[in-house]
């Protein structure tokens, strides 16, 4: 004879609890440690402190690499619309054309003599 007292109609698959039975409980997970979120947590903590230590210095260098070669270009521009400014600004005076041209160019031979003066010899 069946344990199991069912209401008229209602059939019940083996195993599960009956009208008045206690639901079986699953194990918590308090009880049981779980070790694959240990160590997934283990790998993410490594793989972000080698990230830091090796990304962070090489993108604050790659940063400065840019400005340098940015301003570069902005130095050379600004450096040749001065040397243009200057030749205009030249012009103006009156008197033949070739006294300015003549002034510019000991201007910039005198910079260039001063800038080869600093310079350091290649060792061999």
């Amino acid at each position: 004879m069946p344990t199991d007292v069912s209401p008229p109609g209602r059939t019940t698959a083996p195993g599960q609890p009956t009208a008045g039975q206690a639901l079986p409980t699953a194990p918590t997970l308090d009880t049981e440690p779980d070790w694959t979120d240990q160590v997934t947590d283990l790998i993410v903590d490594v793989v972000d402190r080698v990230h830091d230590s090796t990304t962070g210095p090489l993108v604050r260098v790659a940063k400065g690499a840019v400005y340098v070669v940015l301003a570069s270009i902005i130095s050379i521009a600004v450096l040749i619309l001065l040397t243009i400014l200057t030749t205009r600004l030249l012009e103006l005076i009156p008197g033949e054309i070739w006294i300015p041209y003549t002034v510019l160019g000991v201007l910039l031979c005198l910079l260039g003599f001063v800038l080869w003066s600093k310079r350091t010899p290649i060792a061999e």
